[in-house]
């Protein structure tokens, strides 16, 4: 059975009818590419009633679809033909999907290649249109080094925070519609955690450098991915810092 031949649920209603205390499910079919674009958007993609994100959290299917959001991820158009992911740190798409499965949607079951998942994602991932430089590897230059980001705008910062960060941690300092009460909320939760009688004004702004620069991926905790310099430059950085008011040295 192919990938274009299986027939996917893609999703189950339940429906109760008259006075039944017995709910009647419905079945609805669809496509395994039907099947692929809703598991891109569905948390429980992971497996795991614990995890609050889904691909469509870090990804577009396509470049453009998020708006001005920045996203830390590529978009997913042309995944399946590109030689690497991760910065060339995997070159194998299956392992390249659990390591965020693993990383950031608290998943503990890998996907293997007979999965219905994996199938089903994989043929959403083929049908998404591609452009003619699919085939290379998406630019993504992690940062190892940390160094403190330059003294920014506050209005500057104050938008590109709303683009890259408010989709999961909500607004600022009140952290409404954050994604899941575990993304803490900016800047005020992370400064109290780290207070001034036991770190510097420096340091203080490093925890936000890092946590932004390496996430749980290079090795910082929690379930935050990485921004390479792609997508947030250092200036891009200082500008939020500047807007969450952390006085420069």
């Amino acid at each position: 059975m192919t990938n274009w031949q299986f027939r996917a649920l893609c999703a189950i209603s339940f429906m109760v009818a008259g006075c039944s205390s017995e709910p009647e499910i419905k079945i609805v079919e669809g496509t395994a590419i039907d099947h692929g674009a809703a598991l891109f958007r569905d948390p429980m993609a992971s497996g795991t009633k614990f995890n609050a994100y889904a691909c469509s959290t870090c990804h577009e299917a396509e470049a453009g679809d998020g708006g001005d959001a920045i996203l830390p991820g590529a978009p997913l158009a042309g995944a399946t033909i590109r030689p690497s992911y991760w910065g060339g740190q995997q070159l194998d798409l299956l392992t390249a999907i659990n390591d965020c499965l693993y990383y950031f949607m608290l998943s503990s079951a890998p996907w293997t290649t007979e999965d219905v998942k994996a199938r089903a994602m994989y043929a959403w991932l083929e049908s998404l249109p591609v452009e003619s430089n699919a085939d290379e590897p998406v630019p993504f230059t992690p940062v190892y080094e940390l160094v403190d980001a330059p003294a920014g705008d506050a209005a500057r910062g104050a938008d590109l925070y709303r683009r890259a960060c408010g989709s999961c941690h909500g607004a600022a300092k009140t952290g409404a519609n954050r994604i899941t009460e575990r993304a803490p909320i900016l800047p005020d939760q992370t400064l109290a955690e780290h207070p001034p009688d036991q770190y510097t004004p420096q340091q203080r702004r490093i925890v936000f450098v890092q946590k932004v620069r390496h996430g749980t991926f290079v090795g910082y905790g929690g379930t935050m991915p990485p921004f390479s310099r792609e997508k947030l430059s250092d200036q891009d950085l200082g500008d939020i810092l500047t807007f969450f008011a952390l006085p420069t040295q």
